[in-house]
């Protein structure tokens, strides 16, 4: 896959995680508005700006490595939900696989 549809791609399935992630988050107990959904908001369109910024810049590793560093935080706050039992196991396994992809997309455009 050449590095123009891969990294098409990580940018699609970012933002397609968001959308689908983005009704969920309103579930969250009011209290949780503004610590760990914001958290969770902040660093998914943080992703998706990184994403797009190595697309477009000749130095792309840095903005993948903070991407990376982004989904890192992601993935921790999204287990948190879960073991505060703001969303199900289910829909946590269902984001880990989300999320798991779009690492491995990462991933793959890192090592080029």
């Amino acid at each position: 896959m050449s590095n123009n549809l891969q990294d098409l791609k990580l940018f699609q399935r970012t933002y397609d995680y968001y959308e689908w992630v983005y009704p969920h988050l309103k579930n969250y107990p009011k209290s949780e508005r503004f610590t760990l959904v914001q958290k969770i908001e902040d660093s998914l369109l943080e992703l998706l700006s990184l994403v797009v910024m190595a697309r477009k810049t000749d130095g792309s590793q840095e903005y993948l490595e903070e991407a990376d560093r982004e989904l890192e935080k992601l993935r921790v706050f999204m287990r948190l939900s879960k073991d505060l039992e703001f969303i199900s196991i289910g829909l946590y396994e269902d984001s880990s696989e989300k999320i798991d992809e779009i690492g491995k997309l990462l991933g793959g455009w890192m090592s080029k």
